[in-house]
Order: structure tokens, then C-alpha cells, then sequence
């Protein structure tokens, strides 16, 4: 009996002294962003297990970056606000969105950002900032209309925007902070009396200009740009960390070079001087939305010239495409990827990709669609419905192919299209991949 017990001391002694084996390591691909939209007006982080299945999709996908809308309509999905926590969040009542998300995220292996985007320059009329302000902040065209739009022109919407979206990179371990409608919703805004009357005051018009005049638009201009450099200065002065990025519009046709950018919609219609805001270090890197069909021949071909000016234009490695997931079939957008991710014929490539959206990553899995016989009759492939014919049947056809897109994303997959039967699919993102280094912008 004692030698038994000798011998069994003897072999613990051995267990206990050898070391347990290092975990194989994960083999990476090469660094690139490949982020996810995830929008706040569809499932994505409204509960605990929302959140718990969001991470999961994203490491199933081999995904690196969530842009986590915790800012939609003067709202806030995160705990620590001014502003009032979002009604449709569920569990808990100290469940909070944001922290959640970027505690599981971060825990990930690799690591996954966090971005909080937020609606900028739109809060919706209902909301209680544009409730109590609306009157003297509301943005206004020049025949008065309004649509809960603030006015950039107004100094204290500027102050306002500025304070909420500091207060989340304080309080928040976020990777980084993404602005949407960080613009002018048209060419005929930024009418509200206040933006005028300092217009009038800084340039001595006396008059109230015309939305063309040329003077009139340089000054909107300017005040969406003053709001995002002067931000990006804060950021790098009280916490350096967190990267500010700008969902950037493109729409129509793109540029062939820098002479053409004067002449985009960006720069003339919404006031939105992304390069400059590029170039000059005012973003830690732009997220261009290039958001076309690739079914149609036109847009495939405005995909392709905006892409061509973002990757030639000296500051590719700066940007982030992003693709319209929404707009197309799961085969088109994986090819979409891939010329994001090639080279350029001159060399040069981006730092990643951004799809829209985790809600709506086809033209079968939107609601966009789905909910509007009238555009759905104008895609390609018809009947669109493929036999149902109740909504409940379209939405749960669309949450199956929201599903199996993050399969498709990172291994061969097929599905089944209303026309042409099974169709296979091949993957983009076969490894994981840590993100890029961001390099700071030259002097």
C-alpha cells in the first residue's frame, strides 16, 4: 500500500511539473481592416444576446472591425450619455450596448475593433435635443422646410455634437469614433436664421444668399470641415487612442483625378470636402461609401471609377471602401471585395474593406426590398418573391440569408437564387487578419 501511495505521489509530482502545451498559434492573414456596418435600427446590439451572436458572426466571418450605430436619432445605445438611453434596448436595465460589445470584442482572439458611429448633423424631429432646440439649431432650405436635420452653420450644434461625441471616447474603451451625416442633406440647406444672420455678419452680405452662390457654399463647406478638424484635435489631445473616421458620400460618377473633385457631389451638393479632410489628417482614414449595383452596367462602372481616384489619388493609405452589401447578390458583393482588396494598376492599394450591412447583406436579405414590391420589381432576377407570399415568409427568407452570408464570407458556400437555381459561392476572408497600422498623415 505505501508503494502505491509512493508511486501516485510520484506521478502527480511529474503531472504538476510539466508544463501545459502553448495553444497552437492562429495562422493570420495579411493586415487589413474588414469591418462591419451594424446598424442600430435593426437587430444588432439592442440586447445581451444580440451582442453575444454579433462577436460570434464576426469571428465566424474572420471580421476584425464593427461600426456599432450607438448614436441613430439623438438616442444613445451605450449607458453613460447626456442623452436619453435608446427605448428599444432590451435586458437588464444596467445593460449597457456599447460596453458590452467592446468587452467581448476586445476579449476576441484576434481582436476586434470597436467603432462608435454616430448620425452627426441628424437627430430626427422626435428627439428630444431637436424638441428643445429645433427652433433656433433645426436646419432649414431655403424655402423653410425642415426633416430633423441640425444646421453646421449654428455655433452651439457644433458645441453640442462635439461634447456628446468627446463624452463616449471618455468614457468608452473604443477603438474609434465614425461620423455619419457629417454633411448638408442638400445644396439648398443651411437656411435656419442663425446660420444666416452669421453668414451676413462674417462676409457683410445683406442679403440672404442664393443656395449657388459661390461664397455662400464655400462657407457651409468650411463649417463641416472646421467640426471635424476641430474634433480630430481633441481626440488626439485627450485620448490619441481612438482613431475618427467619416462615412463619405460618392455619389454618381467619380472623379478620374484630384482636378475632378471640385466637381463631385461630395463637394458641391452636400458640402462634404472629404479629400481635404483626408489629406490633411482631419480623419484618421475615410470610409468612402461606394454603395453601387454591380448588376448594373452604369454603376459598375461608377464603382469602378470612384475606386480607381481612392486608390491613385495618394492617399490610399488612408481609406476604408465600403460596399453596399444591400444593393446586391452575395456574388457580386464578394466580388466587390475582391477589387477593393486588389492593387491598382499604379500599385497601390487601401487599407480594408466595410460592408453594409449586418442587417442587409443582399438584395434578399434587406428590408429595403422586401418590404417595397416597386423596387424589388426593378432587380434583375425575377419573380423576386420566389413563392412567398406573406411578409413574415420575405423576413424570414432574409434573416437566412443574412446568415449564410457570414459563411459565405469566409468559406466556400452556395444559395438559392429566385432564377438561377443554386448558385456557389467563394470566399474573401479565408484567415483571420489583424487590423493595419493607420499612419498619420504627411505634413
Amino acid at each position: 500500500m505505501r508503494r502505491s501511495a509512493a508511486w501516485l505521489l510520484c506521478c502527480l509530482a511529474t503531472v504538476a511539473a510539466t508544463p501545459s502545451p502553448s495553444p497552437a498559434p492562429i495562422a493570420l492573414g495579411e493586415p487589413e481592416y474588414r469591418a462591419l456596418w451594424v446598424d442600430a435600427f435593426h437587430d444588432g446590439i439592442k440586447s445581451p444576446a444580440q451582442v453575444e451572436k454579433l462577436v460570434a458572426d464576426a469571428r465566424r466571418a474572420n471580421l476584425n472591425t464593427l461600426l456599432v450605430q450607438v448614436r441613430k436619432t439623438g438616442d444613445a445605445y451605450f449607458n453613460r450619455s447626456d442623452e436619453p438611453r435608446a427605448k428599444d434596448i432590451t435586458g437588464p436595465r444596467d445593460f449597457d450596448p456599447l460596453a458590452y460589445v467592446i468587452r467581448l470584442a476586445h476579449a476576441s482572439v484576434p481582436r476586434i475593433e470597436v467603432h462608435a458611429w454616430v448620425n452627426t448633423f441628424f437627430s430626427g424631429q422626435s428627439s428630444r435635443v431637436y424638441v428643445q432646440h429645433g427652433d433656433e439649431w433645426g436646419n432649414r432650405t431655403v424655402d423653410g422646410e425642415t426633416a430633423g436635420y441640425f444646421d453646421p452653420g449654428v455655433p452651439e450644434v457644433q458645441i453640442y455634437m462635439h461634447r456628446v461625441f468627446m463624452d463616449i471616447a471618455r468614457n468608452y474603451d473604443i477603438d474609434g469614433i465614425h461620423l455619419d451625416f457629417v454633411r448638408y442633406p442638400g445644396s439648398t440647406w443651411g437656411y435656419s436664421p442663425a446660420s444666416v444672420t452669421l453668414y451676413e455678419m462674417q462676409t457683410g452680405s445683406v442679403t440672404a444668399p442664393d443656395p449657388g452662390d459661390a461664397q455662400w457654399q464655400a462657407w457651409r463647406r468650411a463649417r463641416v470641415t472646421a467640426f471635424v478638424r476641430d474634433l480630430h484635435v481633441d481626440l488626439q489631445l485627450q485620448k490619441p487612442s481612438v482613431k475618427l473616421t467619416g462615412a463619405l458620400i460618392c455619389y454618381g460618377a467619380g472623379p478620374l483625378s484630384a482636378a475632378g473633385w471640385n466637381s463631385t457631389s461630395a463637394y458641391t451638393s452636400v458640402f462634404q470636402d472629404w479629400r481635404d479632410w483626408i489629406v490633411k489628417g482631419y480623419l484618421d482614414f475615410g470610409v468612402p461609401m461606394n454603395y453601387d449595383s454591380d448588376w448594373s452596367a452604369r454603376e459598375k462602372g461608377w464603382f469602378g471609377r470612384w475606386l480607381g481616384f481612392e486608390k491613385d489619388s495618394g492617399f490610399a493609405n488612408r481609406v476604408v471602401i465600403g460596399v453596399g452589401a444591400f444593393l446586391n447578390y452575395p456574388e457580386d458583393t464578394l466580388a466587390q471585395i475582391r477589387r477593393v482588396l486588389a492593387a491598382s494598376t499604379g500599385g497601390n492599394k487601401v487599407l480594408g474593406v466595410a460592408i453594409y450591412s449586418y442587417a442587409s447583406t443582399s438584395v434578399y436579405g434587406t428590408d429595403d426590398f422586401y418590404t417595397s414590391p416597386d423596387l424589388a420589381s426593378g432587380l434583375p432576377r425575377q419573380p423576386y418573391a420566389g413563392g412567398l407570399t406573406t411578409d413574415a415568409g420575405l423576413a424570414e427568407r432574409a434573416r437566412t440569408f443574412n446568415r449564410w452570408f457570414i459563411t459565405e464570407l469566409a468559406q466556400p458556400d452556395y444559395y438559392r437564387d429566385v432564377q438561377l437555381g443554386w448558385v456557389a459561392t467563394q470566399p474573401v476572408f479565408t484567415l483571420p487578419a489583424p487590423v493595419p497600422v493607420v499612419m498619420p498623415a504627411a505634413p
